[in-house]
């Protein structure tokens, strides 16, 4: 189940039979956030913070190289369109959680979406 941002306010979540669980869903910030839409809750190090589901990247000039920061604290999955629109393959080497490097075998530009 994902927590999307503002729309949830309060939960209930039933266990096994009779057991339920009601609270509010904060984030672990000093002052307690419900989030925005199209957020998730996510459990870090730092502790409970709301994080963006997906990550668009845009690039504008064509390369057989792109870089791409997402800062999305996961290896996410990678979807590539040409800017005319075409669904391409490329290697996608995990440089990190917050990074990942797409290598085409033609120079394109296009965006990479995350998720």
């Amino acid at each position: 189940m994902k927590w999307i941002g503002q729309q949830i306010k309060d939960f209930v979540t039933k266990f096994r039979n009779s057991i339920y669980l009601e609270d509010k869903l904060y984030d672990g910030s000093a002052t307690p956030s419900p989030g925005t839409a199209g957020q998730q809750l996510l459990s870090t190090a730092a502790g409970v913070v709301w994080t963006d589901q997906t990550f668009i990247h845009s690039q504008g000039s064509a390369n057989t190289t792109w870089t791409v920061t997402h800062n999305l604290n996961k290896y996410p999955s990678v979807t590539i369109v040409t800017s005319t629109d075409v669904v391409i393959i490329g290697n996608i080497a995990y440089n990190s959680v917050n990074q990942l490097t797409i290598t085409l075998a033609n120079a394109d530009s296009g965006k990479a979406y995350l998720n």
